[in-house]
């Protein structure tokens, strides 16, 4: 996962954090794991600040995996002050002993299914869908707005007018895509129900 991938995600999954779980464990607050690996400092500092940024609270500690010869390679201040949870180096072996390994995906030695192009293509397909239903309310409200206006026709001509103007709005409403886009969000929904069993 890239940086930019990961604080994408972190951002993402703010909203699922705040309705996910009991409250006992929203009180403990939640672990992050960030793997180092393959990676340098500079890409795990805007993680971090991100969950700090967008998580006050809700996350306990972070746990960053280490790289191989992390300590001969450089020495590194965490700054583990500069955030409201805790945040320990740790290597892929003692994290399995820290954190259930049915909580942790294969590369980190555990049982957890992920896959993340399957998440990548869901969350591009919910963006797609996102955006489609966002363009439609936006066209049905300038068509409620439209239909809101009460200029009454003086005469006959001005009523026939009117008359041709909401023949023009019911067509641009039977035409509106209500039912693609419910078909899209239950076929999305669907997808999403598949995924996480």
């Amino acid at each position: 996962m890239t940086p930019i991938d990961a604080i994408a995600t972190t951002r993402l999954l703010e909203q699922r954090f705040s309705q996910t779980g009991s409250d006992e464990v929203r009180e403990q607050g939640f672990t992050a794991v960030i793997d180092m690996r393959g990676a340098t400092w500079s890409t795990v500092k805007p993680i971090l600040k991100v969950l700090q940024e967008h998580f006050p609270g809700s996350v306990h500690i972070a746990y960053i995996i280490k790289p191989d010869n992390f300590w001969q390679k450089q020495r590194t201040s965490l700054g583990s002050h500069k955030y409201k949870f805790e945040t320990n180096m740790i290597s892929v072996e003692a994290l399995s002993k820290i954190i259930d390994t049915t909580q942790l995906t294969s590369d980190l030695e555990g049982t957890l299914h992920y896959d993340h192009s399957q998440w990548i293509d869901v969350r591009l397909a919910l963006e797609d869908f996102v955006w489609q239903a966002a363009d439609l309310l936006d066209r049905l409200d300038d068509l409620q707005e439209d239909l809101s206006r009460s200029d009454f026709a003086d005469d006959v001509a001005g009523a026939k007018h009117s008359i041709d103007l909401h023949a023009d709005m019911k067509k641009k409403i039977m035409k509106a895509p209500v039912e693609d886009i419910d078909l899209i969000g239950q076929k999305l929904l669907q997808r999403l129900i598949l995924t996480t069993t």
